[in-house]
């Protein structure tokens, strides 16, 4: 989650479990009054994208509702922090079926060169038990700030690799200030992006794309897995005063581009199949304008930018999604909301349904008390409502418009029955469906459909239709009984 610079915060995901008692997402569970799967057996389905739009393996065009799961505490994998399966349950209960999943390069790799396994698996095994869930991972790898000896509050990137030439870490008012006032902050950039050899002489880029290499080739093969996430929130370093407020397209085309196209690289000789995301500089984050092409062209590429625009979120947003059509890649909103005001997050999610944009939310558990990561949850701590919301997970068509009333839960969807990748109808019996809440709906909803048959069982979570054969529009609406 980031904050302007006259904020600060420190981020933290934290879900936690406890043998005999729901804690976090799973005490949410019992407030919303949601049962488990009866079933949770994964398939392999692999996620592409046609245009702005991503797409599965019939050609429906997919929308990603989810969360972010980082665990930024030794050992930095979410299992230490008490995340399992009631977890993942309760994610895809509530229509959840997206996690950006963390991973910290510090415990990848914590000697230049030398990679911790044991640590990678662990990630593993948490995308795994997504999987079963049906819950697609994009593995991301993550800091805030490098490292916590120039003044982050954890250490997601090593210590070997950070070079601040003696300079000092104060002042450091905390995340996220520091990026704005630590010289040993912004020299650690600024030789980060000018390739600094790490002690065994292989320059510190080098280091991150083999990195990244040695990840993605332990995911290369697994269900669900959306794709590869290639930095969290690049830190321009010293060159930051020229990214606002018109952005910064000398350090997004010349310095990011060519980092993040050696990571693709790397990666794209393990893994040819699953999308790479890149993100542009973190200063994009509050609005300014992004200047980030697709480093190589890569045709599965998708772009991850996050929205803390706060009063202009459709900035954020438009900047996003633009940019990443402008090169031919797919746009999501990887992080947002940063926030347990209600009210602020139906707003935001209400502005990503105008874009009919797909989303990860900053995060499902905003524990305010960071050095007790295992305290029960109270009040914030728990998911808001408002992010649990009627959504089209899959359409047998190209989306149109949707939007859902959160005072009257009504929910109105229209989508072309043509094929985003071709323009041709789509064969008989694709299906479109649509997740509604059991918490939105609790004495059940009604359907009208013009174009379109409902071939689910009343009331079912997951609203099924199929397009009538001739009908090049569909029109459904849904209300509560």
């Amino acid at each position: 989650m980031e904050m302007p610079p006259s904020h600060t915060r420190r981020k933290v995901c934290v879900m936690t479990i406890m043998p005999s008692t729901a804690r976090c997402l799973g005490l949410a569970m019992l407030v919303l009054g949601v049962t488990t799967p009866a079933t949770a057996t994964p398939t392999a389905p692999e996620l592409g994208h046609s245009g702005r739009w991503l797409t599965d393996e019939q050609g429906r065009v997919v929308s990603l509702h989810g969360v972010n799961l980082v665990y930024k505490y030794p050992p930095y994998f979410p299992a230490a922090g008490g995340f399992g399966e009631k977890d993942a349950q309760f994610l895809a209960e509530n229509g959840f079926n997206a996690v950006r999943l963390g991973f910290a390069w510090n415990a990848v790799e914590p000697q230049p060169g030398v990679y911790d396994d044991n640590y990678i698996e662990q990630i593993k095994q948490t995308q795994k038990l997504l999987a079963r869930y049906h819950i697609y991972s994009l593995v991301d790898s993550h800091q805030d700030a490098f490292n916590e000896s120039v003044g982050a509050s954890w250490s997601g990137f090593p210590k070997w690799a950070v070079f601040p030439d003696g300079l000092p870490v104060q002042p450091n008012p905390g995340f996220p200030a520091v990026y704005f006032t630590s010289p040993a902050q912004n020299e650690t950039w600024a030789n980060f992006w000018h390739d600094h050899a790490a002690p065994d002489g292989v320059g510190v880029q080098e280091h991150y794309a083999a990195m990244w290499a040695h990840v993605a080739q332990r995911f290369a093969d697994q269900p669900h897995v959306l794709g590869y996430d290639l930095i969290n929130e690049p830190w321009p370093g010293w060159d930051y005063p020229t990214c606002f407020p018109k952005g910064c397209p000398r350090f997004e085309e010349d310095v990011l581009a060519p980092f993040e196209a050696k990571a693709m690289n790397a990666i794209r000789r393990v893994d040819r199949k699953h999308l790479l995301f890149y993100e542009p500089a973190l200063t994009n984050d509050f609005g300014t304008p992004d200047w980030m092409p697709n480093p190589t062209g890569d045709p599965k590429a998708g772009m991850s930018f996050h929205d803390y625009c706060f009063g202009k979120v459709d900035t954020c947003v438009t900047n996003g999604l633009d940019r990443a059509a402008a090169d031919g890649a797919v746009g999501v909103v990887t992080e947002f909301g940063a926030t347990t005001d209600s009210a602020k997050l139906t707003s935001l999610a209400d502005r990503f349904d105008d874009h009919m944009a797909s989303w990860t939310f900053w995060s499902p558990a905003q524990n305010q008390t960071p050095s007790h990561p295992q305290k029960p949850p109270t009040g914030p701590n728990l998911m808001d409502p408002a992010i649990v919301r009627p959504y089209p997970q899959a359409i047998a068509g190209t989306p149109q418009q949707w939007h859902y009333d959160t005072a009257t839960g009504t929910f109105t969807l229209r989508y072309s029955a043509r094929r985003a990748d071709s323009g041709q109808p789509f064969a008989g019996g694709a299906r479109t469906e649509v997740y509604l809440p059991a918490s939105n709906y609790p004495g059940g909803y009604r359907v009208e459909s013009q174009g379109a048959d409902v071939v689910s069982s009343p009331d079912a979570r997951v609203l099924q239709l199929t397009t009538i054969p001739g009908q090049d529009t569909v029109q459904v609406t849904v209300t509560r009984r």
